[in-house]
């Protein structure tokens, strides 16, 4: 009888660990050699205040300390603030070791202003993701962006999002408290149940450490977080000294419009997948 009372409990336990097995399959793809590029961009208006703001700083110094667990060395950090006028704490090249970007997150100072998340996702894509600021994606070296919120953006971040995600970096968009939820999926990569977070109170950002390290790890792994080799398979079966890198230049002012730019966007999707 004892024996069958415990098949249920055996099989309950199974199915746990089952559940726990890509998690860590994850992690430790990211231990084997993998790196990455992650660039936060956070938001520092004056809706958040001084007292939440500082578990935003435990926030970042917890993920990052884990991320360097897993990643090392080879993971790279920068941090953009945000408000009406987007403003780097650091760049991927200002600190030859995590030990350094730790320092300057617990050091560093809330600003306060506007919540316009579009202006920095766009601050972010002109000044950080350039080889002169230490971006390693000519190399293959996953890009990933980590959105923080805790509000609705007073400019359009659907735009600026879809720009990252032409130049295959990974989105991540994470709301506290009064974050809107569209916002967050209109920024985030797909699928959204492992690229959106939120969170009801800026204390409870701690318990999704866990799981955006593992999403990220996934990213980083799923884009092959290394240097290409020369003559590594593509599309079609060549090799890339078979193949091209096409850069599309996309006129973005105020001439265009914002009725007119689905249009462009709808070309360059056409350019980049032609229809079957």
């Amino acid at each position: 009888m004892k024996r069958h009372r415990l098949l249920p409990l055996c099989a309950l336990l199974g199915v746990l660990f089952a559940g726990l097995l890509p998690n860590l399959e994850a992690q430790e793809d990211c231990a084997q050699g993998l790196g990455a590029d992650i660039y936060f961009l956070v938001d520092s208006s004056w809706s958040m205040g001084v007292e939440n703001f500082k578990h935003i700083r435990q926030f970042l110094y917890s993920l990052i300390q884990s991320l360097h667990q897993v990643g090392g060395e080879r993971f790279k950090f920068a941090l953009v603030q945000y408000n009406t006028k987007p403003q780097t704490e650091f760049q991927l090249n200002s600190y030859p070791t995590t030990q350094g970007v730790l320092a300057h997150i617990k050091a560093m100072p809330y600003r306060g202003g506007g919540t316009q998340t579009g202006l920095g996702l766009d601050f972010l894509t002109r000044t950080h993701l350039t080889t002169a600021s230490g971006s390693r994606a000519v190399d293959g070296v996953a890009q990933v962006v980590v959105v923080l919120t805790d509000g609705r953006s007073q400019d359009d971040v659907a735009e600026p999002a879809q720009v990252l995600w032409l130049a295959g970096v990974e989105v991540f968009a994470v709301g506290v408290q009064d974050a809107v939820d569209s916002e967050l999926r209109d920024m985030a990569s797909k699928p959204h149940d492992t690229h959106v977070f939120s969170v009801d109170s800026f204390l409870t950002l701690r318990d999704i450490i866990q799981d955006l390290v593992v999403g990220l790890c996934d990213a980083v792994t799923r884009s092959g977080g290394g240097p290409v080799a020369n003559e590594a398979p593509v599309s079609g079966g060549g090799t890339a000294q078979d193949s091209a890198d096409l850069v599309l230049l996309i006129d973005g002012s105020e001439n265009v419009g914002a009725a007119n730019f689905p249009f462009v966007r709808d070309l360059v999707l056409r350019i980049i997948e032609p229809p079957l």
